[in-house]
C-alpha cells in the first residue's frame, strides 16, 4: 500500500475531529477505505461501531468493493456504509415507537412531491410553473431549517408568504394522513429526534463510535446538524470535502459548513492533500490559478508530479453547428491517427439542452456516444406503476398511490368519482382506501361505480395476503393478474417504447428478487424495505451499472463531478452559459467557477474549451461573448483558434478582460 504523506496522515489521526481537505484527484476514497480498515486493525473498533456516509450508491458500492480486497466479509455486512438518507431511514425504521409513526409508512419521491404540491395549492401557483418550483423549494427549505408550518406562518408578511406557509402546512397534514414521508423528512426527522431525547441520541453516539463521511462539501444545513447530533459526545469523525467542488447550491448545499466546523469543534484537525495523480502539470495549472479568483478560508494548491502536458486549445465555432462540428472532427481526427478510443472523451456542457446539436453531429459522422440518462430509471412510468402497487400493499393509506393506480388499467372509475371520494375521506378523516371501505359512500355514488371501487380494494387486499405469504412472486403475481404488459402494449402502441418498457419491467422484477435474496454485500431485505430503498434509488450499484463500451461520454458538467477522462470538451465557454446568465445577475460567479474548475480537473490528458460567435435563441440570432472565465486561465498555456468576432465584440472582450484584470489586483491587496 502506497501512501503520501499526507494520506499516512489523514488515515492515522483518530482521536478527534478530522477534516481532510482532499483536492480533485487526490486519492479520498483510497484515504476512507484505508482508514476504516486502519480503525479495524489498528484502533480495534468493532466493524459494527463504524458508519462511512457518502452521497451516491455509486460512491457507497465502490466502498464496498474496495474493501472486499482487504476485509472479509462477514466485517464489511457490519460496516454501516450508505448515503444519508439511508441512514436517516434506518434511524426512523429503528425509532418507529418513539416517533409514533405508523411501522408501515411509504416514501413519497421527488416528482411525487411536485405533482402533490400542484393537487394542493391553488390555481395560480398551480399554473405558474416557477411559484410552483419556488414553493417546492421553499417547503424543503423549510423543513432543512427545522421550522414548523406554525413557525413559517408566524414569519410569513407577504401575501405569496402567507399563501406557501398555508400550503406547507396543507401539505404535511396530507402527508400524516397517509402515512407517507418525504426526502428531506428522512434527515429532519431524525435529527429532531437526536436533539430532543437524550437517552436515544446517547444510543447512536455509542452505536456510531466513529464516522466518516464523503463529499462533505455538498451538505446542507440539516444534514450538518445530523452529523453533529451523530458525533456531539466523543467528537471521533472524519470528514473528507473540498471547497473548490461545492457545486450543488441549488439543493441545499452549503459549502461554509466546512468552515462552521472550525467554531462548532475548536480542536479540528485539518488535513490538506494536494498531490493530485490524474491530471497533467499543465490542466493543473489552470485548474489552480482559475479557481483562486475565488475566496477561500481554507487554502490549498494542487500539483502533479506527471508530465506537463499538452496545451490546452480553444476551439472557435461561427455558431453552434460549427462548434459541434470543430469538436466531432477533433474526435475522428485523433481516432483514426492516434487510436484513441471513443470512451476516453467526455464533452461536458452546462445544461442538457446543449447536448441536441452534439448528438445530431455524432450521429451524422457515426460516431458511438452515450449520453448520462436525463430521467431516472424510476421515473418511467411503468415503473412508478409497480411500485405504487407495492406501496399501497405495503400502505393502504398511501392515498398518493391510491390514485396513480385505481384506473390501471382502466377501471372505469371517472374524476368525479375520485373528487366525491376525496371530498368523503377529507370529512370523515380517512385515507381513500378507508373510505372505499365505509359502507355509506352508497349514499353518493352509483350502485354499479361503488362495485368497480369495491372490486379494486378487494384486488388490492389479495396482493397484500399473498405478500406476506409469497414476497417472492407478489410482483410477478401483480403484473400478470392485472394484465399489465398487455395494457401497457396498448396504451404505447409503438413496438420500440414497448420493447424498452417490458425490458425495464423485467429489470425491476430481476432486481426485486436479487433484493429479497441478498448476497455477500447485501443483506436479505424485507418487501417494505426494497420499496423505501428504490423510492430513494438506493440500490445496490452492481445492478445499475452500464456494460462499458466504446463510447463518447455526453453529461453535464454537475453528473461529470467524481468521473475522470483522457480527453474532455467543456464546451459553450460563453458569457450567460458558462458563467450562466442568472448566476451573472445575482452575482453568483464563484459556484460558476467551480463548476468550471470541476471539469477541468476531469482531464487527464487533453483539454479543450469551445465556443461559438452566434447563438440561436428562441428564434434570435445573438452574438456571443466569450466566457470571462477563459480570460482568467494562463494565457500561455491556451491555443486559441483564429480570431472571427466583430470589432465591437474585441471591444468587449478587452473590457472583460481589463474588469478581470483589476479584480485580481483587488484579491491580491487583500
Amino acid at each position: 500500500m502506497s501512501l503520501n504523506l499526507a494520506q499516512k496522515n489523514a488515515i492515522e489521526f483518530t482521536n478527534g475531529p478530522c477534516l481532510i481537505l482532499a483536492g480533485a484527484g487526490s486519492g479520498k476514497t483510497k484515504v476512507i477505505i484505508n482508514k476504516i480498515i486502519y480503525l479495524i486493525n489498528k484502533c480495534e473498533y468493532e466493524p459494527d461501531n463504524i458508519a462511512a456516509v457518502t452521497f451516491t450508491n455509486k460512491a457507497a458500492y465502490e466502498m464496498r468493493m474496495r474493501l472486499s480486497q482487504c476485509l472479509n466479509i462477514s466485517k464489511i455486512k457490519k460496516i454501516t456504509i450508505s448515503t444519508f438518507h439511508s441512514l436517516g431511514l434506518d434511524i426512523i425504521k429503528r425509532e418507529i415507537d418513539e416517533l409514533g409513526f405508523n411501522y408501515n409508512f411509504t416514501l413519497l419521491d421527488e416528482k411525487d412531491q411536485v405533482s402533490l404540491l400542484k393537487k394542493i395549492c391553488k390555481k395560480e401557483i398551480y399554473n405558474n410553473i416557477q411559484s410552483l418550483k419556488k414553493l417546492n423549494f421553499m417547503i424543503s427549505y423549510w423543513k432543512n431549517k427545522f421550522l414548523t408550518p406554525l413557525q413559517v406562518q408566524l414569519l410569513a408578511k407577504s401575501s405569496e408568504e402567507k399563501d406557501f406557509a398555508y400550503i406547507y402546512e396543507q401539505y404535511n397534514s396530507y402527508l400524516y394522513r397517509a402515512n407517507i414521508l418525504d426526502f428531506d423528512d428522512l434527515i429532519c426527522i431524525p435529527t429532531l429526534l437526536l436533539k430532543n431525547n437524550k437517552k436515544i441520541k446517547v444510543r447512536w453516539q455509542k452505536k456510531i463510535s466513529y464516522l466518516l463521511v464523503d463529499e462533505y462539501q455538498d451538505t446542507n444545513n440539516s444534514q450538518y446538524e445530523f452529523i453533529k447530533m451523530l458525533t456531539n459526545t466523543n467528537s471521533s469523525f472524519t470528514l473528507v470535502g473540498d471547497d473548490d467542488q461545492s457545486i450543488y447550491s441549488w439543493r441545499g448545499a452549503n459549502p461554509q459548513n466546512i468552515f462552521l466546523l472550525k467554531k462548532d469543534f475548536p480542536s479540528l484537525k485539518v488535513i490538506t492533500m494536494e498531490h493530485n495523480y490524474r491530471s497533467s502539470g499543465r490542466i493543473l495549472k489552470a485548474a489552480n490559478i482559475l479557481i483562486a479568483n475565488n475566496m477561500h478560508f481554507l487554502e490549498k494548491k494542487l500539483f502533479s508530479k506527471l508530465k506537463y502536458g499538452k496545451i490546452i486549445k480553444v476551439l472557435i465555432g461561427k455558431n453552434e453547428e460549427n462548434e459541434a462540428e470543430k469538436i466531432v472532427k477533433k474526435i475522428i481526427s485523433q481516432h483514426s491517427k492516434k487510436k484513441i478510443k471513443y470512451q476516453d472523451y467526455a464533452i461536458l456542457y452546462r445544461g442538457n439542452y446543449q447536448s441536441r446539436i452534439l448528438e445530431k453531429a455524432l450521429i451524422k459522422e457515426n460516431i458511438p456516444y452515450n449520453i448520462s440518462e436525463k430521467s431516472s430509471f424510476f421515473s418511467h412510468p411503468e415503473i412508478k406503476d409497480l411500485l405504487s402497487y407495492l406501496r399501497i400493499v405495503i400502505n393502504p393509506d398511501d392515498n398518493h398511490a391510491f390514485l396513480r393506480i385505481i384506473n390501471i388499467p382502466s377501471r372505469q372509475i371517472g374524476k368525479i368519482t375520485l373528487k366525491k371520494l376525496e371530498e368523503w375521506a377529507k370529512k370523515t378523516n380517512k385515507s381513500l382506501f378507508q373510505a372505499s371501505n365505509d359502507i355509506l359512500i352508497k349514499n353518493f355514488l352509483k350502485e354499479k361505480t361503488v362495485n368497480r371501487i369495491k372490486k379494486f380494494i378487494f384486488k388490492i387486499e389479495e396482493f397484500s395476503k399473498l405478500s406476506y405469504s409469497q414476497p417472492h412472486n407478489i410482483l410477478d403475481y401483480i403484473i400478470d393478474d392485472i394484465k399489465y404488459e398487455i395494457w401497457l402494449s396498448k396504451i404505447l402502441k409503438e413496438s420500440n417504447k414497448i420493447k424498452n418498457s417490458i425490458n425495464n419491467i423485467y429489470t425491476l422484477s430481476k432486481w426485486f428478487k436479487n433484493m429479497l435474496k441478498g448476497d455477500n454485500f447485501e443483506q436479505p431485505m424485507t418487501l417494505s424495505q426494497i420499496v423505501t430503498r428504490m423510492t430513494i434509488r438506493d440500490i445496490p450499484e452492481k445492478n445499475i451499472r452500464e456494460e462499458q463500451q466504446d463510447r463518447v461520454q455526453l453529461m453535464t458538467l454537475h453528473a461529470s463531478k467524481g468521473l475522470e477522462f483522457s480527453s474532455v470538451f467543456i464546451i459553450g465557454m460563453c458569457e450567460g452559459i458558462l458563467p450562466t446568465q442568472k448566476s451573472i445577475d445575482n452575482n453568483n460567479i464563484e459556484e460558476e467557477r467551480r463548476l468550471t474548475y470541476v471539469g477541468i480537473t476531469r482531464a487527464k490528458k487533453q483539454l479543450f474549451f469551445t465556443y461559438c460567435g452566434k447563438r440561436n435563441q428562441y428564434g434570435q440570432i445573438l452574438d456571443m461573448l466569450p466566457s470571462r472565465f477563459l480570460f482568467e486561465l494562463p494565457q500561455e498555456d491556451l491555443q486559441w483558434d483564429k480570431n472571427i468576432f466583430s470589432n465591437q465584440s474585441i471591444k468587449k472582450i478587452e473590457q472583460i478582460k481589463l474588469k478581470i484584470s483589476n479584480l485580481k489586483k483587488i484579491l491580491k491587496k487583500k
